[in-house]
């Protein structure tokens, strides 16, 4: 029988695999995904999920290692300029460029990075896929997130901006995926930065 560290809630294996809770119902109901229902909640076997994902299977390793394990893994904005916003007619655009700080014993593997950026509503969403080998107690600075804002966006950012009577703080909302010799581990973070903490190059006003 499975051990209990290889069983995973609707919501714990939906962080695990990038994907909606209800996307990973859709795909029981399919058929496509094994589930067990457990109550009014549904369990997902780890190996189940990392078969579905293609994912070579997990190594043993008990629920109080990987949670160690990911509270020792930081993801941060940069501190040298991780902030670039342009709501230049021409140039619609942002910029971001995170530090991922592993302050544990083991190397880990970034595996991809999903952002989320409000201001003050969401502005823009996307991925950084490419991944990145860090070494224990190393950091690296170079993951580098871009978007391209539809005008209502920036049009909308630029009203913010300029309204000094809104709440216009930054908020980034990322989810990361480190593969670990204990398996798969998830990391959240919610990053923020107040008005005039970071630039945004508007156009002159008309």
């Amino acid at each position: 029988m499975p051990g209990i560290d290889e069983v995973l809630d609707i919501n714990e294996a939906a962080a695990a695999a990038g994907l909606t809770p209800a996307r990973l119902r859709q795909l029981i109901d399919a058929g496509q995904l094994r589930g067990k229902k457990i109550g009014t909640s549904w369990a997902i076997l780890a190996g189940d999920l990392d078969a579905f994902l293609g994912r070579p299977p997990r190594a043993s390793g008990r629920p109080d290692e990987r949670q160690a394990l990911e509270s020792r893994l930081r993801l941060e904005l940069r501190p040298m300029s991780p902030i670039q916003i342009s709501l230049m007619p021409y140039s619609q655009e942002i910029h971001l460029w995170f530090r991922i700080d592993n302050r544990s014993d083991r190397p880990v593997e970034l595996d991809r990075l999903i952002v989320e950026v409000w201001y003050p509503q969401p502005v823009a969403e996307g991925a950084i896929l490419d991944r990145y080998a860090i070494e224990p107690n190393q950091l690296i600075d170079t993951p580098h997130f871009h978007a391209w804002l539809t005008a209502d966006k920036a049009d909308m950012m630029r009203r913010t901006a300029n309204d000094s009577a809104q709440h216009s703080e930054l908020q980034v909302y990322l989810r990361a995926y480190f593969n670990t010799d204990l398996g798969p581990v998830p990391v959240q973070a919610r990053l923020t930065r107040q008005r005039g903490e970071f630039p945004i190059q508007l156009p002159p006003p008309e």
